[in-house]
């Protein structure tokens, strides 16, 4: 559960950081994505004092809309890179088996979102957790840390 937030907090760093330049103008923006600020947020950004000022504001709002998302599944961690111009990540990360990670990385945030959601009930024995070994979860953790060490390649 924790590396599976981990990923989810590291990922939404990348794109906070991003955004943050994006707004400053000092990084283009990624294809056709959008963070989506009101127009009261943008209008204390143009009018802070000063440079680090309108950067705190910006990062204070961007922060705040992004935390109405997740980044824990391949497809929405993907679509939140390409937002701020990492595009293709998976195949950029893992050029020989993107796929196999992808997967890989679903199974286990579907698995972590069953214990935090569904109690981890074995959905093939009703009334019974599934089973779950410290093999199962340190391969879990060795997975999510391949994944982060390689997108941080990348990005």
């Amino acid at each position: 559960m924790h590396s599976v937030a981990a990923l989810d907090s590291y990922i939404h760093g990348i794109i906070l950081d991003r955004a943050v330049d994006v707004l400053m103008l000092r990084r283009k923006p990624g294809g056709g994505g959008k963070v989506g600020l009101h127009f009261a947020a943008v209008s204390q950004i143009l009018s802070a004092s000063d440079p680090a000022d309108a950067e705190i504001v910006a990062r204070t709002y961007i922060a705040e809309r992004l935390g109405l998302e997740t980044y824990q599944r391949p497809d929405d961690i993907g679509a939140g890179l390409a937002m701020v111009g990492i595009n293709r990540i998976w195949s950029a990360a893992f050029p020989k088996n993107s796929g196999d990670m992808k997967t890989s990385l679903g199974v286990i945030v579907t698995r972590r979102n069953r214990i935090v959601h569904e109690c981890d009930l074995d959905p093939l024995n009703p009334g019974s957790v599934t089973p779950l070994t410290d093999g199962d979860a340190l391969k879990a953790i060795e997975t999510v840390d391949c994944v982060v060490t390689a997108i941080d390649a990348c990005s």
